[in-house]
């Protein structure tokens, strides 16, 4: 990468201006290895994940880490291998950015507790609202089942206490 930056342009023997270029993606994944790169170089272990998302970004079109690409596809589907093999090296190496990640992807399911506490919370709130309500219409709103079962678990408790 960076001989193709400092190599300058020249004539060819037909008289054809030779220019080197770079293929942007390869630009972008140089500039994202050189960010890595300083941070290894200052100590600082936040590289892990930095190197974990630029690797991650290679299985798209906006980075490559070279010129050719070696990918196994079906339909529009593909997945670099390259970029695969890096990734799974690199969670290898260090388990604790793959913790990591596994636990940002996971989707972060609520206890039973934490949801029978907010039932609660929300029963609660329902009898405060029906205090006033007489009893046919208590009656009412326990058999429908148009209403959120806090609403109706409400009004089952306050008939029973009547």
């Amino acid at each position: 990468m960076i001989q193709t930056l400092l190599a300058s342009s020249h004539l060819n023997k037909e008289g054809n201006e030779v220019v080197y270029v770079l293929v942007d993606t390869v630009l972008y994944a140089g500039f994202g290895l050189a960010i890595v790169l300083t941070l290894i170089l200052v100590n600082k272990p936040v590289w892990k994940q930095v190197f974990a998302i630029l690797t991650i970004l290679a299985f798209t079109p906006l980075i490559s880490f070279y010129t050719h690409t070696l990918s196994f596809g079906i339909g529009i589907i593909s997945i670099e291998l390259t970029a695969l093999a890096i990734l799974i090296l690199h969670f290898t190496l260090n388990p604790d950015v793959f913790s990591a990640f596994k636990s940002f992807i996971e989707t972060n399911e609520e206890t039973e507790e934490s949801q029978s506490n907010k039932f609660e919370v929300s029963v609660r709130h329902f009898e405060s609202r029906f205090q006033n309500k007489s009893t046919p219409e208590l009656e009412n709103i326990a058999t429908d089942n148009s209403l959120v079962p806090a609403a109706v678990e409400a009004a089952k408790r306050i008939l029973e206490r009547n």
